[in-house]
């Protein structure tokens, strides 16, 4: 008699794994289809004692227009954009352009990802799919439905898994940590993201982020939203 009890947990897991699965393939395949899409978001970041809140904004127009700031705590800015073949990125700390090579745009957001606290990498990895961005959601594992919450007034699934980073070459391991996902359950859009301190950090390192979004699939958006001329020197 005792067996079935366990019997109805391992179901009941396997049941909110496979819900959980269901729901990402969902949201991919949303971003995968969008003809255009603009958020605007905020970065907090939770220090052992202290705070960082930063912003960014994010705007795509299939199949290359794209545009992405990142406004961080205390004056800097990062911006990567694209008319439409070959991306460009600028770094106000150094005040450089770097321009990337038709084939190479991948290469802009590798160099943004530390500076733009993984923003950068988050949603682009969802929209450019056939690009194998190394965001946050790459190696995204274990996702299980947790029920459903209210974000901003849009009722969302709330999924926790795991997040990690893989080396490409050796396929090890690093900066495994607990993530959670809030996807609007309407617009199957990605509104907040948690995660927490990566496994074995100890307390006094411990670095929280959450990432929060107000996307909108499908605006219009003019060509002249994606210019941008980098400040003189």
């Amino acid at each position: 008699m005792r067996l079935l009890p366990i019997a109805l947990i391992f179901f009941a897991a396997a049941f909110q794994t496979r819900a959980a699965d269901a729901v990402f393939e969902r949201a991919r395949a949303m971003y995968a289809s969008l003809k255009s899409y603009q958020d605007t978001g905020t970065i907090v970041q939770q220090f052992a004692s202290s705070e960082q809140r930063h912003s960014f904004t994010t705007r795509y127009k299939a199949p290359k227009h794209f545009y992405f700031e990142f406004n961080k705590d205390g004056g800097d800015r990062f911006v990567i954009w694209s008319e439409g073949e070959v991306f460009h990125t600028w770094w106000k700390s150094i005040g450089a352009q770097q321009d990337y090579a038709r084939g190479q745009g991948v290469q802009a957001f590798l160099a943004s990802d530390y500076v733009t606290s993984g923003s950068s990498m988050k949603i682009p990895g969802l929209l450019f799919a056939q690009a194998g961005l190394q965001g946050a959601f790459a190696h995204f594992a274990d996702p299980v439905v947790k029920g459903m919450e209210s974000i901003e007034g849009h009722e969302c699934y709330r999924v926790e898994g795991i997040a990690k980073d893989v080396y490409g070459g050796t396929g090890r391991e690093v900066n495994v940590r607990p993530m959670t996902v809030w996807i609007d359950a309407s617009s199957l859009l990605i509104r907040k993201i948690f995660e927490d301190a990566a496994k074995g950090t100890a307390p006094v390192s411990a670095i929280r982020v959450t990432t929060t979004f107000e996307p909108q699939a499908n605006p219009a958006l003019e060509d002249a939203r994606f210019q941008f001329a980098a400040p003189a020197k």
